[in-house]
């Protein structure tokens, strides 16, 4: 649990305030889970919306229209320890579960996903939060259930940014937050170019390659964010 609330607060934006400050707002605005606590998020990798129905969540509809609506916040989930969670999964007419295990102070991202058969399937990812906060943490999501190797470079030069990411697997690194133009492929299958725009020193951001609506997959950047705890 060491390491929960500074990524909490990282994730909130507040590690940009003075040490002393961050804690008072943290302790005054978010209260700490209880122990035996851990963050999970939800992200739908299909190309359409997908109902879940997590036995430790509230019922969630991840969309596709708009990147954001794929992506659920980072939200505790108590008394993780020993317990096998479990998801339904409703696609149109395709149905799936899954279930996952997870460590007390862990943040996983549950990556939704074409399975065997074609029905949806879930794959858990624990993350590494430690960064340094100086930087910028970006991570790489490779969410093409079929791609075994996928990459980010810069462009107009192509240098690597991440490289050979297996399916449905990411990496992290710190960065300077700096602006700049990059694609995400998987061998000759190439994203649109995109922009890194407002990173900012202390962020957390996800890059996300998914299934596109044709031959060509998309990939785009998002701020991750951490729900409210409430008690």
């Amino acid at each position: 649990m060491r390491r929960l609330l500074p990524a909490l607060l990282a994730a909130l934006g507040l590690a940009l305030a003075p040490p002393h400050e961050a804690r008072a707002q943290g302790q005054v605005y978010e209260p700490a889970p209880p122990p035996g606590s851990a963050y999970v998020r939800l992200m739908n990798t299909l190309p359409a919306e997908v109902a879940v129905r997590p036995d430790f969540l509230p019922p969630q509809r991840l969309g596709v229209a708009l990147p954001h609506q794929r992506v659920t916040a980072y939200t505790v989930v108590e008394n993780v320890a020993g317990r096998t969670l479990r998801l339904d999964l409703t696609e149109g007419s395709r149905r799936g579960s899954g279930t996952l295990t997870v460590a007390p102070g862990s943040f996983v991202t549950v990556l939704v996903h074409r399975g065997p058969g074609g029905n949806p399937a879930v794959t858990a990812l624990v993350e590494d939060t430690d960064f340094n906060r100086a930087r910028a943490r970006i991570a790489f999501y490779n969410a093409l259930p079929d791609c075994p190797a996928a990459g980010l470079v810069l462009l107009p030069g192509g240098q690597a940014v991440f490289s050979d990411v297996p399916a449905l697997q990411n990496r992290a690194r710190s960065v300077n937050p700096v602006q700049a133009q990059v694609r995400a492929a998987c061998g000759e299958r190439a994203s649109p170019e995109f922009g890194l725009h407002g990173l900012e020193a202390g962020g957390m951001y996800s890059i996300w390659l998914v299934p596109g609506p044709g031959a060509a997959p998309l990939a785009f950047l998002l701020r991750d964010s951490t729900a409210p705890f409430r008690r």
